[in-house]
């Protein structure tokens, strides 16, 4: 894997990636917020009105609490801000975040193995970012916690 990473990094510790304003203010004031566990193995039927931009979904969650949602934005943007220009040159998706915010659906394809994020606003893609992998741990822990398969675990019985 380290064999596939770039970097874009000048040296300097601020590397001025940022969350976008507009993916911000959508996840801080949005009315739903879902946060979506992906299958990076197997990309999706393109006729799978079920799939999330061609991934397979494995599970989804609602986040309806204040301090929940607070801290996966948390999480979340500081994993954006730590992002020093370092990419890899794959992209398997692992976790997705729908949100709805003034009649708009934001939807963010996160794949925490190569620090990237496909950004979509009502169903077309926007200016992407890159991520470091630090809120993979939070997003996995709230989806467990509500039951939801992650990538690479087993089926129930």
């Amino acid at each position: 894997m380290f064999s596939c990473l770039n970097s874009c990094s000048d040296g300097s510790k601020s590397s001025g990636n940022v969350l976008p304003s507009a993916a911000q203010k959508a996840l801080q004031g949005a009315d739903r917020f879902e946060l979506l566990s992906l299958n990076p193995d197997e990309l999706a039927d393109k006729t799978d009105t079920d799939a999330f931009h061609g991934w397979n979904v494995l599970g989804t969650t609602e986040v309806k609490d204040p301090d929940t949602r607070a801290n996966l934005i948390s999480r979340f943007k500081a994993g954006v801000a730590e992002n020093d220009g370092t990419v890899a040159n794959c992209f398997n998706p692992r976790h997705g975040i729908k949100v709805t915010h003034d009649g708009e659906t934001h939807e963010f394809v996160i794949c925490f193995e190569c620090f990237s994020v496909e950004w979509h606003v009502d169903g077309q893609e926007t200016k992407g970012f890159l991520i470091t992998r630090s809120p993979q741990p939070t997003f996995d822990e709230i989806l467990k916690e509500s039951g939801v398969l992650l990538a690479g675990e087993a089926k129930p019985e």
